[in-house]
């Protein structure tokens, strides 16, 4: 807290000055958090995620999962997803991928898909189908407005980005 006389920076002042109020008073109420994603697990003061029931269900009807991660970007994760779901997709394997990259989502392009838009339908969100062996792409590239937009997420805007992600696909 501020005290009086002080010219110090409340840590809510420091978290709406960064963009995301999530570790304050603030987190669910700022004007920064209308849209967002996260809003209402900052809302409710943390906890369970509201959709991870519903993760649960979409990610048990998949039988196998591979994730491909680094903590260093221009290593090669999107061209090995790539190449992993085009073979297992040449072998007549079900697969589909789920970009996660909300800094420079490359998959879209890669797979063929860039330009589709994800189909919102009653039951959940349609995945784009790759011309490739049918494969099935979701990517937070085809949720932007324009491919070269600039990404700015972090904390539970991001986890709320992914969580959408994992949770509305249904195909």
């Amino acid at each position: 807290m501020e005290k009086q006389g002080s010219s110090e920076t409340t840590p809510d002042e420091v978290a709406v000055a960064v963009g995301c109020p999530s570790e304050t008073g603030l987190a669910g109420k700022a004007k920064v958090c209308q849209g967002c994603p996260g809003r209402d697990l900052c809302l409710s003061g943390g906890g369970k995620d509201p959709d991870q029931e519903l993760i649960d269900v979409r990610m048990n009807a998949i039988k196998h999962k591979i994730l491909i991660l680094s903590g260093k970007g221009g290593v090669g994760k999107s061209s090995i997803a790539t190449c992993l779901a085009t073979a297992l997709a040449q072998c007549n394997k079900k697969v589909g991928i789920a970009d996660l990259d909300i800094c420079g989502p490359s998959i879209p392009k890669m797979m063929g898909v860039e330009g589709q838009k994800v189909i919102n339908s009653e039951y959940g969100w349609v995945p784009m189908r790759s011309p490739n062996h049918d494969i099935k792409v979701m990517s937070v590239g085809a949720l932007l407005e324009e491919a070269d937009s600039a990404v700015v997420w972090r904390g539970p805007r991001k986890t709320g980005v992914v969580s959408v992600v994992t949770s509305r696909p249904y195909q």
